[in-house]
């Protein structure tokens, strides 16, 4: 079950915005910086960290947040009035957030995540032709393209460094959407068949399908395989090459959009 990945390609650039840094991903690039040590703000030490690494040449660049969780809405239910109603529950929001309102490519679901607007303005005062998405959305679009229009049901799983997102869809409808703290395996497994017995989900009656597959997070593989047997693997050969161990979502590193 491959998903429509675009890789990146020369001459563009994913910014990717994590909670505690940022990475600059290119086709032969990929460095990530802690904001103990860097900050994206206008000034000298920006523009020479865009400029180390030529960034600025770049015709196409995409904005991606990490930085704070999303909310998926369904479209047929959204009222836009009720904004930070809908993001409450996940969130606290900030006097410098603003809320960003996307949509995804099927149309049905609405995506709400808060935005940093002193990080925003800055990257476009440097990109002029930026825009912006929540990472949440990119793994929305893939499983929705991907899955079929019958009633197969399919686990999506995304796996970061200290957290992990659930997407499971029944055909095109989405059932659900959440991300999970984990520490290790153990944790990881404990969510993951919480959720299945949660919807009563038979191991034999679904796949679950992982964005990639890493080296970093094979205790997680394996300790899922004793439980589940129909388990895919998306877009790789063996296991991935640019498994950076610093850049905490692997899967996004040569992810355009």
């Amino acid at each position: 079950m491959p998903f429509n990945k675009t890789s990146i390609q020369d001459k563009q650039l994913s910014i990717q915005i994590f909670k505690d840094g940022f990475s600059f991903c290119t086709t032969n690039a990929r460095p990530f910086f802690k904001f103990e040590s860097h900050s994206i703000v206008k000034g000298n030490a920006f523009k020479k960290l865009l400029d180390s690494y030529s960034f600025l040449e770049s015709t196409k660049v995409i904005g991606v947040h990490f930085d704070h969780y999303a909310t998926f809405v369904p479209k047929t239910l959204y009222n836009p009035n009720q904004k930070k109603n809908y993001l409450q529950y996940n969130v606290s929001l900030d006097e410098n957030h603003s809320i960003s309102e996307k949509e995804s490519k099927d149309e049905r679901i609405k995506v709400l995540y808060p935005v940093d607007a002193t990080v925003e303005k800055t990257l476009q005062h440097y990109f002029k032709e930026i825009h912006f998405t929540h990472y949440s959305q990119i793994l929305y679009d893939l499983s929705s393209n991907a899955n079929k229009e019958d009633d197969s049901i399919v686990m999506n799983i995304h796996i970061q460094d200290d957290e992990f997102d659930l997407l499971i869809f029944k055909g095109k409808q989405l059932l659900l959407f959440n991300t999970y703290p984990y520490k290790n395996e153990d944790v990881f497994l404990y969510f993951v068949l919480a959720v299945t017995e949660e919807l009563s989900l038979s191991p034999e009656d679904f796949e679950m399908v992982f964005f990639g597959k890493y080296a970093r997070y094979k205790k997680c593989y394996e300790a899922l395989s004793l439980y589940h047997e129909k388990i895919i693997f998306t877009n790789q050969e063996g296991f991935i090459m640019f498994d950076e161990r610093e850049h905490p979502a692997p899967y996004f590193i040569n992810l355009f959009d």
